[in-house]
């Protein structure tokens, strides 16, 4: 019996529980379980350990950590689908922005040019998700999401502000209510968005 077989063995089984994950997070688990068994080997052979005996030594660890691995696959899955939903939420918030400001105007009347702020929101989230990208996937992506989204909460805040002080609450069309409870309503989702790629980090995608 020879343990690259096992080895083998050991790989087929990792790349089947990581079935559907994201590819950059089975990757990373197939070739860390690789790396490890290919030093375990070599560093056994070292100490005179047959290959018999190296192979059954696999065997065992694989069994051993079929729990653990059906916990790490049910972790990551989760995490996955929390990632999702916060990219979810975050793109259906900026098209509804679209929508409203197409459709009737936010800040007042429809075509009113205080609405062109709300670009310059997106703007942030664009710069943040083109940055986050070049993270290494998994948490630190998410984390930098979530920074991402906060970024934007805090300029849609801003928004709202500018707003007021420009004075568009004396529109006939828009009040102080209306414009902080807009502006505030989308501040809030892209918050929404924030906490779910935080709590995707926290799940170590």
């Amino acid at each position: 019996m020879k343990p690259e077989r096992t080895a083998r063995l050991a790989g087929r089984w990792a790349r089947l529980y990581t079935r559907g994950l994201p590819a950059a997070v089975g990757e990373r688990r197939i070739e860390e379980i690789e790396v490890d068994l290919q030093d375990q080997i070599a560093f056994e052979r070292a100490g005179g350990t047959g290959d018999r005996r190296i192979a059954l030594s696999i065997l065992s660890r694989m069994a051993r950590g079929l729990a653990a691995d059906a916990s790490w696959r049910g972790q990551h899955a989760r995490a996955s689908t929390t990632y999702r939903l916060g990219a979810g939420v975050a793109i259906g918030s900026a098209f509804f922005i679209v929508w409203l400001m197409g459709a009737v105007g936010i800040i007042g009347v429809e075509g009113d040019p205080a609405d062109l702020m709300f670009f310059g929101v997106f703007a942030v989230g664009i710069l943040g998700a083109v940055i986050a990208r070049f993270r290494p996937p998994g948490a630190p992506r998410a984390l930098g999401m979530a920074r991402t989204m906060l970024a934007m909460a805090t300029a849609q805040g801003l928004v709202g502000v500018v707003a007021l002080i420009a004075g568009k609450h004396q529109a006939a069309i828009s009040s102080v209510f209306e414009i902080l409870g807009l502006t505030g309503m989308f501040a809030a989702l892209f918050l929404g968005s924030a906490w779910l790629f935080w709590q995707a980090a926290r799940k170590r995608i």
